[in-house]
């Protein structure tokens, strides 16, 4: 079974994490925290620089 955790670190090789942008519909699950910060950070350059 695979658990999702939003915004902590997975505790097993099963885990994930999730994330979702405050500003559109834009979500992700990644593997580990770092990865998921990459692609949210990539994601707020491209579609809200301003924000």
């Amino acid at each position: 079974m695979v658990t999702y955790r939003s915004g902590s670190h997975v505790r097993s090789a099963t885990d994930l994490v999730e994330r979702e942008c405050e500003h559109c519909d834009w979500a992700a699950v990644a593997d580990g925290y770092p990865a998921l910060v990459e692609q949210y950070q990539q994601h707020l350059r491209a579609d809200h620089p301003r924000a």
